[in-house]
């Protein structure tokens, strides 16, 4: 079931209210969980009933594993806590081996035929939605259950942590400190009003960056890449900025409509996205975008390795694994490979530096900051940064890595000249159409690119210089113009969701 959906809209979501709030009036809070958990079965069920029984077999399995580390932890005995390694890594590697099976069986079988000539067979494995979120978000459980930081955990309460279905398919990546403690609370204070509008909001912008922007670069998007050969210079740089912002807008719309339901519900999801391509250098740009995985990793793969404990050689490794890791758990294929290992070397590249410079990427002093100098030199930064990461994701959108290379081609050679008919079109939205037919704008040369124009430059003025949501959030009040508002641009997200997109980050 998707977010921006009618039945998720209109029937889904106000009927799992309903009943939530229902059971919170009365105090009933295990009902209220199990409510909540049933009804983010039938959200991830609605898409394919196969997908559900891999999840609660998956929830099962790791639970059983939690309770036996647990149980031989409590021992205390030399041979218990012998096992109680073995069964953590024996779930560690039960999840992986999942992971595996249906992500990526196919590609290294593709890549051993190509090695060795062979010609085993494909299974073409149908991936089940989310499984790379709820799957790391499980590892994620069972490590800190082994080093002690989680004891004690409901069945009802782990369940509803792995399933929870705003932030099931595509995240944010939480851990137990963060839900388990407010799912414990559940039933035993009231609904607050304010928050649940704040949510309503909060939900209504996240739609409104997935359904008005996101969908709308994403058709100029979808047209440039089945017409490679055909584009020119401009048309190549322009969709390559276009995927950049789809993508961008497409996944922290998701999370925002994740936090805004979260709210809704009375509970906090933590923030995935802090304007990262206002970021001027690629650490800080890290540090914004996916913060959750970001952190999965720091926590779980960079820090056990030593992470800077150990010299800067070993730093560096650990550094460059860490975005290898991130470029394959996208996806199962060398573009998302080339995507890491880009920004991996960046990455480390900028992280020299810093330290020759003796900067650790602490804030500049206040002074400093005011100068002209260090603002151009910040301005700069951001722009290669974005730039940087628009490069990059042509890795990321492509299907082959001939066809990344094919796009680059045409941006170096294609020529210049005004964007194709198929990228401009894609913006002359009707709504907008209609206002520049009544101005009779449309009799003037040109006027094909007028709305392509300002919606690029209206959404790049917002990414480079307007409030993100979450400081739009943080002032927002209820009142009758804010109402006035949510409800209006609410409407409209509906009005155009006839021909939505699933979001991107379901295919990862």
């Amino acid at each position: 079931m998707l977010f921006n959906s009618y039945i998720f809209i209109f029937l889904f979501l106000p009927l799992c209210l309903a009943g939530y709030y229902v059971l919170i009036r009365f105090h009933k809070g295990v009902a209220a969980r199990i409510w909540l958990t049933a009804f983010s079965w039938w959200f991830y069920g609605y898409f394919n009933p196969g997908y559900l029984m891999i999840m609660l077999c998956s929830i099962l399995f790791n639970y059983a594993v939690f309770c036996g580390l647990g149980k031989l932890g409590e021992s205390g005995a030399a041979g218990a806590l012998r096992w109680r390694k073995a069964l953590f890594w024996f779930g560690i590697g039960c999840n992986l081996a999942v992971l595996f099976y249906f992500k990526y069986y196919d590609f290294f079988i593709e890549n051993i035929n190509a090695v060795f000539r062979q010609s085993l067979p494909l299974k073409g494995i149908l991936l089940p939605l989310g499984i790379s979120f709820f799957t790391f978000q499980q590892i994620g459980f069972l490590a800190d259950a082994y080093m002690g930081e989680l004891k004690r955990c409901s069945f009802s309460n782990y369940a509803l942590f792995v399933s929870f279905f705003p932030q099931l398919i595509a995240g944010p990546i939480v851990n137990h400190q963060e839900m388990m403690p407010q799912f414990s609370r559940i039933g035993r204070k009231r609904a607050d009003g304010e928050k649940i509008a704040s949510g309503v909001f909060l939900f209504t912008l996240g739609m409104v960056k997935k359904v008005l922007v996101a969908d709308t670069f994403g058709k100029a998007v979808d047209w440039g890449y089945l017409n490679i050969p055909s584009l020119s210079g401009v048309d190549a740089a322009l969709v390559i900025v276009y995927y950049a912002l789809q993508l961008y807008f497409d996944f922290s719309g998701y999370c925002d409509m994740a936090r805004g339901l979260g709210w809704m519900l009375g509970l906090d999801i933590p923030v995935n996205f802090r304007s990262p391509y206002k970021a001027s250098n690629i650490i800080e740009f890290w540090r914004r975008w996916h913060i959750t995985l970001s952190r999965f990793f720091r926590k779980y793969v960079y820090i056990p390795l030593g992470g800077n404990r150990k010299g800067r050689a070993k730093m560096y490794c650990n550094m460059f694994l860490v975005f290898f890791l991130s470029g394959f758990w996208h996806g199962a294929g060398w573009t998302f490979i080339i995507w890491g290992l880009a920004q991996g070397v960046l990455y480390l590249i900028t992280r020299a530096w810093q330290l020759h410079r003796g900067d650790l990427g602490a804030a500049r002093p206040e002074k400093e900051r005011a100068k002209g100098k260090a603002r151009f030199v910040s301005a700069c930064g951001t722009a290669f940064t974005f730039l940087f990461y628009c490069g990059a994701c042509v890795f990321f959108r492509s299907d082959t890595v001939p066809q990344a290379l094919e796009m680059f081609g045409r941006l170096a050679k294609g020529g210049a000249a005004l964007p194709s008919q198929g990228i401009t079109q894609s913006f002359n939205l009707d709504e907008f159409w209609y206002v520049i037919k009544l101005l009779r704008a449309d009799r003037l040369p040109g006027s094909q690119t007028y709305l392509c124009a300002l919606i690029t430059a209206g959404t790049l003025l917002a990414v480079f210089a307007a409030p993100n949501t979450d400081e739009m959030t943080a002032r927002f009040r209820p009142a009758p113009w804010t109402a006035v508002l949510t409800a209006v641009l609410l409407l409209w997200c509906v009005f155009s969701m006839a021909g939505v997109s699933s979001f991107l980050y379901f295919n990862f």
